[in-house]
């Protein structure tokens, strides 16, 4: 089973018949990766390297979602939208129970009553400083940068992950889900993308998270369709700011991270099952507003946050086929509103998927509000992580 200390890092496994536990190394050029004898201290719950473990991470495996995207493209919502639907959806029910992790529990709870009282939720800065290691000489500083050592994202704030169990109900068998929100600032480039994005080097499911209004000429047309709710979230600068430059260049950068950090070599495209990519095309409400004949199957209707709830409120699609031919009508969509988008990812991940997801269901008053919380399409990249995810098909 793979275990990967979510503070440092460190991969590590246990190996039954030997019951012995071994720190994981991965050789240059996609080379076999080395297994090192090692120390755990498993009665203080402390992994190789001394940092404290979430308990639920030595019961079942554990797979790391990165977010990635520019700041104000929904990463937030999004991450919230989909574990809010995923622990509510009936038919997801029928096949898996999710449980979130006591050591996250504060946070969720907090995330989802923000968005369920329909209040936006607070942008994720840059990472900072975690305290002044130049002034302090204390103990506490000083054991701190012990611990950091080595590290190349040493002295810098942790993003915290939202760690939920999945539980199959055919197979009995579990994973962690570890989903980690990445600003955009911090991905502009290679090197600072190594040190403050670190999650994304043990990621096994990546999510580029694609704001439907990254085209400006579109953004033009939709303010010249919207009614005056729309108008007033199109006309917030902030909210709409991402480019095209900016998301191609946050691929590249993510791709050379991803395979330095892996030893994956260079000219190879990164394929699953080591690692799955995704796009979500987000704010798909907004996709009414322009005249396509693919937008207008992929977003939700133009009354979806006045409608009321009847039939699939949840405009999810489910079922695996039906999953996968909104993927190809939305990889069209986005080849006509930014073909460089999907020709950087074409490039570096030619298995990328696309799923259309509106996190809210309606765009930001301008006030921080929102005039309802009715996702729509979440819970279709979760079927779709989990149906990619072995470990919850075989029985216990």
């Amino acid at each position: 089973m793979r275990t990967v200390c979510l503070n440092c890092l460190t991969e590590f496994r246990y190996d039954r018949e030997r019951n012995r536990w071994y720190t994981v190394i991965r050789q240059r050029n996609g080379g076999f990766a080395k297994q090192i004898e090692t120390y755990f201290d498993k009665l203080n719950l402390r992994c190789p390297k001394g940092c404290e473990l979430d308990p639920v991470t030595l019961d079942h495996p554990t797979k790391v979602i990165g977010f990635v995207g520019e700041s104000a493209s929904s990463k937030s919502h999004l991450i919230v939208s989909m574990i809010h639907s995923m622990m509510n959806d009936p038919r997801l029910a029928s096949q898996f129970s999710f449980i979130v992790s006591p050591k996250s529990a504060s946070l969720w709870t907090a995330l989802e009553a923000r968005l369920l009282d329909r209040r936006a939720l607070d942008a994720t800065g840059p990472r900072r400083m975690a305290m002044d290691q130049t002034q302090r000489t204390d103990g506490l500083a000083m054991n701190a940068q012990r611990q950091s050592q080595g590290h190349t994202w040493a002295g810098l704030e942790q993003r915290r992950p939202i760690l939920v169990t999945a539980y199959s109900v055919q197979t009995a068998s579990a994973v962690n889900l570890a989903f980690i929100d990445v600003a955009g600032e911090d991905i502009a480039d290679g090197a600072v993308a190594a040190r403050v994005s670190p999650h994304l080097a043990v990621a096994d499911f990546l999510w580029f998270v694609v704001p439907s209004t990254l085209n400006k000429q579109y953004l033009a047309l939709m303010r010249e369709q919207a009614d005056p709710d729309d108008q007033e979230s199109l006309n917030n600068i902030v909210e709409h700011s991402q480019t095209v430059g900016r998301t191609t260049l946050m691929i590249d950068q993510i791709a050379k991270l991803w395979r330095a950090a892996n030893s994956y070599p260079i000219q190879l495209p990164i394929e699953p099952p080591r690692l799955h990519v995704s796009t979500i095309v987000a704010k798909t409400d907004l996709l009414s507003l322009i005249d396509l004949p693919e937008a207008n199957i992929v977003a939700p209707p133009a009354n979806w946050a006045d409608s009321p709830v009847s039939g699939n409120g949840s405009g999810n699609a489910y079922d695996p086929p039906r999953i996968l031919e909104r993927c190809e009508i939305t990889r069209n969509l986005v080849r006509q509103l930014f073909p460089a988008v999907d020709s950087a990812l074409s490039i570096h991940f030619p298995w990328n998927m696309y799923f259309p997801v509106s996190a809210v269901g309606c765009g930001k008053r301008g006030n921080g509000t929102y005039p309802v919380f009715k996702p729509y399409g979440a819970a279709d990249p979760v079927v779709y992580m989990l149906e990619m995810i072995e470990e919850l098909r075989a029985y216990r």
